[in-house]
């Protein structure tokens, strides 16, 4: 036997069996829509913005010394603040006991020659008497044969002439050494005064030697480690002004233009999305990306969200709409 349903049992019934097809088709609709939305995007997102990666730097100040030295102790570590006058490391300039053994055979020889500087001007000084007195006894006797032609043949007068001109010769030498000689002592004791003082600094500068920080700023991860050793002029470490960081945004090589001077960019990062403008093209330059060697377009740009907090030396995303 067959059920009997009224009219409005039906009509009911099928409204919500209609009302749920609708609900279904939308959602499957909507899926579609979606599938296809996110597909024209992604494959016409490199057509629609200019995306590439970046990193946080900012003007960076070398910190080197001027000779050889092993690094004993490191007081900073990367991503700290440091302000003038911290301590950044310790370190062990290199050939210290060579160093004092030069310094220390120079100070000997020094010492050496103040002691027969001082030997000669003595002498100088007790000649000086005798000298004089022979070249005047000297001069009186050939004034007195001078006087009395008779009283010398000339064989004798020429040799008297040549004694005297031999006791001038003398007395002019010890003359001139004894207003040489001091200013020559002065000149060596002031030499070894100044050896001294170069040992005494090596003595007290050469070992567990601090480089303090001339300059506030932040430390770059570009930091020696404890042991290494370092050449003259090599960096121990950089500091990087916070006040005055920016982007370094390399750009792909699939882009459709390059940036112009002030346009307005996205900064994402681990910390979220700040705002930038674009602020100078850099001539082609080495690849901030890791691991790549080719030359790349470089832009530097100006982060003027005042409230952003990007660590130096940390990566983003900039982005930059075509349109």
């Amino acid at each position: 036997m067959n059920p009997m349903h009224s009219g409005d049992e039906m009509d009911s019934r099928d409204q919500r069996y209609e009302s749920s097809g609708r609900v279904v088709r939308l959602l499957y609709s909507l899926l579609i829509f979606s599938v296809i939305a996110y597909a024209v995007y992604f494959f016409g997102r490199p057509f629609l913005i200019l995306e590439g990666a970046g990193e946080v730097v900012a003007p960076e100040k070398d910190v080197s010394v001027p000779f050889i030295a092993d690094i004993r102790m490191v007081h900073v570590e990367p991503g700290q603040r440091v302000y003038s006058g911290a301590r950044l490391v310790t370190l062990d300039r290199a050939g210290r006991s060579a160093a004092l053994r030069d310094i220390n055979a120079a100070i000997a020889d020094r010492a050496q020659q103040i002691n027969q500087t001082r030997r000669e001007l003595t002498v100088a000084e007790q000649m000086e008497a005798a000298l004089k007195q022979r070249y005047e006894a000297l001069q009186a006797v050939i004034e007195e044969t001078t006087a009395t032609p008779d009283a010398v043949d000339a064989l004798t007068r020429a040799g008297l002439q040549r004694e005297l001109s031999d006791a001038l010769t003398a007395w002019e030498e010890n003359r001139a050494a004894r207003r040489q000689l001091p200013e020559l002592l002065a000149e060596l004791i002031e030499a070894r005064a100044g050896l001294l003082r170069r040992r005494g600094e090596i003595l007290t500068t050469w070992q567990n030697r601090e480089v303090l920080a001339r300059e506030q700023g932040t430390v770059s991860n570009d930091l020696v480690s404890e042991g290494d050793t370092v050449t003259p002029g090599e960096v121990v470490l950089r500091l990087l002004d916070q006040e005055q960081k920016y982007i370094l945004w390399e750009l792909p090589g699939d882009m459709l233009r390059l940036p112009r001077i002030g346009e307005r960019v996205s900064i994402e990062s681990a910390q979220g999305s700040s705002a930038g403008v674009v602020d100078r093209l850099l001539p082609l330059s080495e690849s901030v990306t890791a691991g790549s060697g080719d030359p790349s377009q470089l832009v530097e740009v100006a982060i003027t969200d005042p409230t952003a907090d990007l660590p130096l030396e940390s990566s983003v995303t900039v982005s930059l709409w075509y349109f």
